[in-house]
């Protein structure tokens, strides 16, 4: 498999054995990465469909793989002690879901303070199939003005699709309905 090439400005994780776990899992479960990583050092990546358990650690793989450097949104009823120590070490950033307030707030202006950041976010906010996907990603997006990376996983063909990453700014209906249209093209689902 080839990996994405990563440019100077993205937020490295420097954990040579981190990226050889990484790899390894991916090719030993035979995974690939199709598409380009953007050299952004702020990003949101919205991951798509969130359908099984498995989608977390595959991601890890995957941002392992590549060396990055991310943080993710969980619910917060998963840092329980001791996983909560082994999350946060992972770049978990715990979500109150019945008590939402203030997280865009929050991640806009962790993006605004922060030099790079990379976060990955599952739009659809559950493991059951939606046709609406949560805004929360799209309000963050516009708020701090970072791009969406759409990152597509495919279950029947263990691919993960890259989709051009899409401008952060403006408003954030025009960010969800790109990122649910590049959503739709990259699953080879749609087709």
């Amino acid at each position: 498999m080839q990996w994405p090439t990563l440019g100077p400005r993205v937020p490295r994780r420097n954990n040579p054995l981190a990226r050889v776990l990484g790899r390894a899992w991916m090719r030993l479960a035979g995974w690939r990465i199709e598409g380009e990583w953007p050299d952004e050092p702020k990003l949101i990546v919205a991951v798509a469909p969130h359908s099984s358990n498995l989608d977390f650690i595959l991601s890890v793989a995957v941002f392992w793989g590549l060396n990055l450097r991310t943080s993710y949104l969980a619910k917060q009823s998963l840092f329980w002690f001791p996983l909560g120590l082994i999350l946060r070490a992972l770049g978990g950033i715990p979500v109150n879901r019945s008590s939402p307030e203030g997280l865009v707030d929050d991640l806009v202006e962790r993006y605004r303070t922060a030099s790079q950041l990379v976060i990955g976010i599952t739009p659809e906010g559950t493991r059951r199939g939606v046709r609406v996907w949560k805004s929360g990603f799209a309000r963050i997006a516009a708020g701090a003005g970072v791009p969406v990376l759409p990152a597509i996983i495919s279950y029947g063909k263990k691919t993960v699709y890259l989709q051009p990453a899409i401008e952060g700014g403006g408003s954030p209906e025009r960010i969800l309905a790109a990122t649910q249209a590049a959503a739709s093209v990259g699953d080879p689902r749609s087709r």
